[in-house]
């Protein structure tokens, strides 16, 4: 069997969408290996950290801009191997460089 696709999923609420992913597929033919919030509230964050998958906040407000936030966040998920992102009811818009960061496999 090959090894887990190396995951991360954004998210910016309750995080009802992140444990169905944690459900279904984390530790099996997924590894959610990070999360990532624009909100520093979100419950999704402590829904990844009881499960000890390494959880972030990246509010714009925090950066210069939308494409600074966008680039410290890519590079954040690139440094924990993501090849995959997965949108869980990220209510941020996300630019043309980051999708660009994360091509479809």
């Amino acid at each position: 069997m090959s090894a887990p696709l190396p995951i991360a999923v954004l998210v910016s609420g309750n995080g009802t969408n992140l444990q169905a992913l944690i459900d279904a597929v984390h530790d099996r033919e997924a590894e959610i290996v990070a999360v990532a919030s624009n909100r520093a509230d979100a419950p999704a964050l402590d829904r990844a950290r009881a499960r000890g998958i390494e959880a972030a906040v990246f509010a714009r407000t925090d950066h210069a801009d939308r494409d600074a936030r966008d680039r410290a966040l890519a590079a954040w998920l690139k440094e924990r191997g993501v090849r995959l992102v997965v949108l869980a009811g990220y209510m941020a818009m996300l630019g043309e460089e980051f999708l660009a960061s994360f091509p479809a496999p």
